[in-house]
């Protein structure tokens, strides 16, 4: 298509040539030295952030010994190694999830940074699909153990106030005179 003389004009009205170059470069060097500061004040400011929150936490386990706590802890499960096996059936079974979760999320950043979507929509579902079914059947079952436990000692209770009513000689009476 030819140009026409108003195109030229417009062109060279707009932008001499001699000092588009020196803008360009200008510019690419200022973008560059706002990128460069920006950078820097990130840093510092997550280093300065990560310097306060590994304080907060220091301080918040020599506050309440948390320490201390994990070596009893620690050492009490030495001496029983079913009560250290059931520790640690609960703690997978806790982070399994998590896990899993986990696994398809970097699963899925790989995809995404090779290109596979789609793949990326579906692992995202099914990692969070997984997820909740294993929370809510966690969250499920430590509900059924904790009502049993409580049915159990509501029952053991009821019994010993049942039997402590009673003295044991009446009960052995009890018994015999309807037997």
């Amino acid at each position: 298509m030819p140009s026409t003389p108003s195109d030229e004009r417009i062109e060279t009205q707009g932008y001499p040539e001699s000092s588009k170059p020196q803008q360009d470069t200008k510019e690419m060097d200022r973008r560059h030295r706002r990128n460069e500061d920006l950078a820097r004040f990130i840093l510092s400011r997550t280093s300065i952030y990560l310097h306060r929150i590994n304080k907060a936490v220091s301080e918040t386990a020599a506050r309440y010994r948390l320490q201390e706590i994990a070596q009893a802890i620690f050492a009490s499960l030495q001496q029983y190694p079913i009560l250290a096996l059931a520790v640690a059936i609960v703690i997978f079974t806790f982070t399994l999830p998590f896990l899993v979760f986990i696994f398809f999320t970097m699963t899925t950043a790989v995809m995404a940074f090779t290109g596979f979507v789609l793949i990326e929509g579906a692992l995202i579902t099914a990692a969070s699909v997984m997820l909740v079914s294993l929370l809510i059947g966690v969250f499920l079952m430590m509900a059924i153990l904790g009502l049993m436990f409580l049915t159990g000692y509501f029952g053991i209770s009821r019994v010993y106030e049942c039997v402590s009513r009673f003295k044991v000689d009446d009960l052995r009476d009890y018994l015999r005179d309807n037997h």
